[in-house]
């Protein structure tokens, strides 16, 4: 038995994924655009946009927005509701409303605000024209995470008979 202040290893800890890289550059992508709304605000009330020059300096606050940015994504792919809707969106191809709808099983106005957030996380996007939704890669990434370890989680368990 190993003692209290003794590290216990339970085994190696994968490397850096294509996933990580993904999710990275979501986050990137959505603080880019909040950024951009926000610093024509400011430069639209104060006329300095003095404050995204701070941020960009700021290691401390970029990193913080970005776990912030991540964390949010993580989230809203967490909810299983949401789950669904990025699981019927993985295929990168616009799909209607009415066909999310009919595969979650979702109301118009349920699904209208659980695809709101999701695309607020970088998850997916919006083509308004058609009326679709598209699967983007931080999604999809996320839903082949979850089904590859639920399948790996099955099959342990299979193995307990």
């Amino acid at each position: 038995m190993a003692e209290d202040s003794v590290p216990v290893s339970i085994g190696k800890l994968p490397e850096a994924s294509v996933l990580a890289s993904i999710l990275g550059q979501s986050a990137a992508d959505v603080l880019r655009l909040h950024l951009s709304v926000i610093d024509r605000e400011d430069r639209l009330e104060s006329g300095t946009g003095e404050w995204k020059a701070g941020l960009v300096a700021d290691a401390a606050a970029r990193g913080a927005a970005a776990e912030a940015s991540v964390l949010r994504a993580l989230h809203m792919a967490s909810d299983a509701s949401n789950f669904r809707i990025l699981r019927a969106l993985t295929d990168g191809v616009g799909t209607p409303i009415e066909a999310i709808s009919a595969v979650t099983g979702m109301g118009r106005l349920e699904l209208a605000e659980r695809v709101g957030d999701l695309i607020s996380a970088g998850l997916a996007a919006k083509i308004p024209e058609a009326n679709q939704v598209a699967g983007v890669p931080a999604g999809s990434a996320l839903v082949e995470l979850v089904t590859a370890a639920a399948e790996q989680a099955a099959r342990d368990l299979g193995k307990d008979r």
